[in-house]
């Protein structure tokens, strides 16, 4: 009996999702604050998974709209900074180039805003994928007026 229950016990705990699906699964479920903790977990446990550098970019950023101008501030740049790490580990992660496109294009200057960078990312979406290329440029386009 004792050993039946040790057993269900290592089950449930082998079928815990990791950090990652759980930090999605706070997004999904619009908790942003605990999608952050969860996905700042799943950066430590892989520093090197460019989608949970990204998954956590999304969060900050998600979570920088519901927040005071000053905090505000601090999430961008720190969903930029995730965005441009999940890019330097996958230079192929276009989720993450497409986030570096909006933050580049609607941050003003002085918080890192640049609608070179912001071209710039989009000239490389655009190299991987046509489609995704055209649709950044036609972001850029429509809010890059500043």
């Amino acid at each position: 009996m004792f050993v039946l229950f040790l057993t269900a016990i290592a089950a449930s705990l082998a079928a815990a999702p990791p950090a990652l699906d759980r930090g999605r699964a706070a997004l999904d479920r619009n908790d942003v604050a605990a999608a952050v903790h969860l996905l700042e977990a799943a950066v430590a446990e892989a520093p090197s998974d460019a989608e949970a550098h990204y998954e956590l970019g999304v969060a900050c950023g998600r979570l920088a709209e519901r927040s005071n101008v000053f905090r505000r501030i601090a999430l961008a740049e720190r969903a930029r900074d995730e965005f441009v790490e999940a890019v330097r580990l996958d230079p192929d992660e276009l989720d993450a180039r497409s986030g570096l496109v909006q933050f580049y294009t609607l941050a003003p200057a002085m918080f890192g805003g640049s609608l070179e960078k912001a071209l710039q990312e989009a000239t490389e979406i655009g190299r991987r994928n046509a489609a995704r290329g055209r649709w950044a440029l036609t972001f850029i386009t429509a809010h890059g007026e500043r």
